[in-house]
């Protein structure tokens, strides 16, 4: 091989190069972008399908919406306790 035979192939390779990162940084640009910005692969849900009403946030049966049951606190308790006993809070 002459010398302009390697350099056409070092320069070709770092052209491949070149274009995989422009395309990789392109692909991660758009599967980052946030929902409703008008860019990338994400965009706006349509219809009510994903929004949660207000009123439901106070319903029965959505967490936080009541006491914990006596199970629960059991749980919290030896949470509680175990944390206690490694040091934490």
């Amino acid at each position: 091989m002459e010398y302009w035979e390697i350099l056409l192939i070092v320069i070709s390779g770092a052209c491949v190069a070149l274009v995989c990162m422009i395309a990789g940084a392109w692909i991660m640009f758009k599967a980052k972008s946030e929902p409703g910005s008008g860019q990338g692969f994400l965009r706006d849900p349509k219809g009510d399908a994903f929004t949660i009403p207000d009123e439901a946030l106070n319903e029965a049966g959505f967490p936080g919406s009541e006491e914990p049951s006596q199970e629960e606190n059991r749980v919290l308790a030896k949470t509680q306790e175990f944390l206690n006993r490694i040091g934490g809070n």
